[in-house]
C-alpha cells in the first residue's frame, strides 16, 4: 500500500509502558512497532504512556512524540483525562489491552475510532497479582466493561489462541482480527549450532509471577538428580529482570542450583544474542501468553523451546519442529515433572552436533516467517481501514496454519 496513506492523520497509541520503562516487555515492543508503522505511513503519532521513575514527561524517539502521565495505576485515569483534553486533535486511537485497555471510547468524540488490541486474556492472572475484591473488579472490567465499551470498535488479537480465549472467557461475539507479532531476526546460520553448548539451557523473559520461572528451575533440579544426567554439567542462563528476581534467586539456592544458574538481568541486544547463540534449549514455563515473543527470539538463534501447551505458546511453537509442547495440568508439581521429561529428551537430542544443526534449521525456518516490517505494514492497513473504510490489502494466510485476518 502507499507508505504515505496516513499523512496528516493524528493518531495516539495508548500503552501502559514505553520501551524505556523498567518493566518493558514484548507488549511494549509490539505497541512501539505499531507506532513506528503509523509514523512510516505519514501519520502524526503520539505515544501516551505511564511515567516510570526517572523518566521525563515528554520525549521524542524515532520521530514519535512520547507523552507520559501517571504511574502504574494512576496512568489509566490520567490517560483518559489527557485524551479528553485533546479529543478534538485526535483522528484515531490505538488501544492495546495490557491487562486492561484505557477505555478511550468513553472520552473520545463519537466519530473518533479506537482500535482495541488484546494480547491475552487476564481472567486468571488478576487473582495472582491483586487481593480478592480488586481481582474480582478487574475480571469484571475485562469480561463485561471492556466488551461493552469496545463493542462498536475494530478489535484484534495477536494470536488465534487469544481470539479463542476472548470468545470462551470473555463472551466476545464481534469480529476479531489477527494482527501477529513480528521479530528482530538476528543473523544466524544453522551450521553454527555445532558450536552450541549441549548442556546449556536458557530462560528468556520478564521475571514476573505468571512466567513461572520457578517451575523451570524445579525441572532442571529434577534432571540433575537422574542417573542418565549424572555426567552432564547443566547450566542455566536466565535473561530478564522483574519483581520476582530475589525470590527466584532464593529458590535456585534452595534447589541446590546456586552455582548452576546465572541471573543476567537486563542485557543488551548483543549480549542476548550471544547467550542465545550458545544455548541448546530454551524453556518457558509461563501460565499463558498472548504470543510467545521469547520463543521466536530463541528460534531465530537456532534454539528450540520446551513449553507448556497453553494459549500463545501453542501458537508460537511448531510442536516437534521448533520445539515441544507439554500437556498442562492444574498441579505445579505435575507441570514441573512434565517439563523435566521434555527437557531431558531435548537435551539428549542436543548432545548430537548434527541433531543440533537439523533442529536449528527447523527453528530458523519458522522464525523467519515473522518480522516487524510485515507487522507494521499490516498495522497501517488496519488503521487505514478503520479511518477510511477500505479493506486492508493483506494476503489471506501468513502460514499454512494461521489466518492473518480472521472475521
Amino acid at each position: 500500500m502507499n507508505a504515505t496513506s496516513l499523512r496528516g492523520k493524528r493518531v495516539v497509541v495508548v500503552n501502559w509502558r514505553d520501551l524505556d520503562h523498567s518493566l518493558a516487555g514484548g507488549a511494549e515492543i509490539y505497541a512501539w512497532q505499531y507506532a513506528r508503522g503509523l509514523h512510516e505511513g505519514g501519520a502524526d503519532v503520539r505515544f501516551l504512556t505511564a511515567r516510570d521513575e526517572g523518566q521525563s514527561r515528554r520525549a521524542t524517539r524515532d520521530g514519535i512524540a512520547v507523552r507520559r502521565v501517571g504511574g502504574a495505576l494512576g496512568f489509566y485515569l490520567l490517560a483518559l483525562v489527557w485524551l479528553f483534553r485533546h479529543r478534538r486533535d485526535i483522528d484515531a486511537v490505538i488501544d492495546p489491552a495490557c491487562g486492561l485497555p484505557s477505555f478511550s471510547p468513553l472520552v473520545l468524540r463519537r466519530r473518533t475510532p479506537s482500535f482495541l488490541i488484546v494480547h491475552h486474556v487476564h481472567q486468571a492472572q488478576f487473582a495472582v497479582h491483586f487481593p480478592a475484591p480488586v481481582a474480582a473488579f478487574g475480571r469484571w472490567m475485562e469480561r463485561v466493561a471492556m466488551r461493552r465499551v469496545y463493542r462498536r470498535q475494530l478489535t484484534a488479537a495477536v494470536s488465534e489462541s487469544t481470539a479463542n480465549e476472548m470468545r470462551r472467557q470473555l463472551g466476545w461475539t464481534g469480529d476479531i482480527r489477527i494482527l501477529e507479532n513480528g521479530a528482530d531476526l538476528t543473523p544466524y546460520d544453522a551450521a553454527d549450532a555445532v558450536g552450541k553448548d549441549a548442556d546449556r539451557i536458557v530462560v528468556l523473559g520478564r521475571l514476573v509471577t505468571h512466567k513461572r520461572v520457578d517451575l523451570v528451575l524445579e525441572a532442571v533440579a529434577a534432571l540433575r538428580g537422574r542417573p542418565d544426567f549424572a555426567g552432564r554439567n547443566l547450566q542455566v542462563d536466565v535473561i530478564g529482570h522483574g519483581p520476582e528476581s530475589e525470590r527466584l534467586l532464593a529458590h535456585a539456592a534452595g534447589l541446590g542450583l546456586a552455582d548452576d544458574v546465572v541471573f543476567h538481568g537486563y542485557v543488551s541486544s548483543a549480549e542476548k544474542d550471544h547467550l542465545l547463540a550458545r544455548a541448546a534449549v530454551h524453556v518457558c514455563g509461563s501460565d499463558a501468553e498472548g504470543w510467545g515473543q521469547a520463543v521466536i527470539d530463541a528460534a531465530a538463534s537456532g534454539v528450540p523451546t520446551v513449553a507448556r501447551d497453553v494459549p500463545g505458546l501453542r501458537d508460537s511453537i511448531r510442536n516437534g519442529e521448533s520445539g515441544w509442547l507439554v500437556a498442562d495440568d492444574i498441579s505445579p508439581d505435575v507441570v514441573a515433572a512434565r517439563l523435566a521429561d521434555a527437557l531431558g529428551n531435548a537435551l539428549a537430542e542436543a548432545a548430537s552436533p548434527s541433531a543440533r544443526v537439523l533442529r536449528a534449521a527447523a527453528c530458523l525456518g519458522w522464525a523467519h516467517q515473522f518480522d516487524w516490517s510485515r507487522m507494521r505494514d499490516d498495522a497501517r492497513d488496519l488503521t487505514t481501514e478503520m479511518l477510511f473504510g477500505r479493506a486492508p490489502a493483506l494476503p489471506v494466510c501468513h502460514n499454512p496454519r494461521d489466518l492473518r485476518v480472521a472475521v
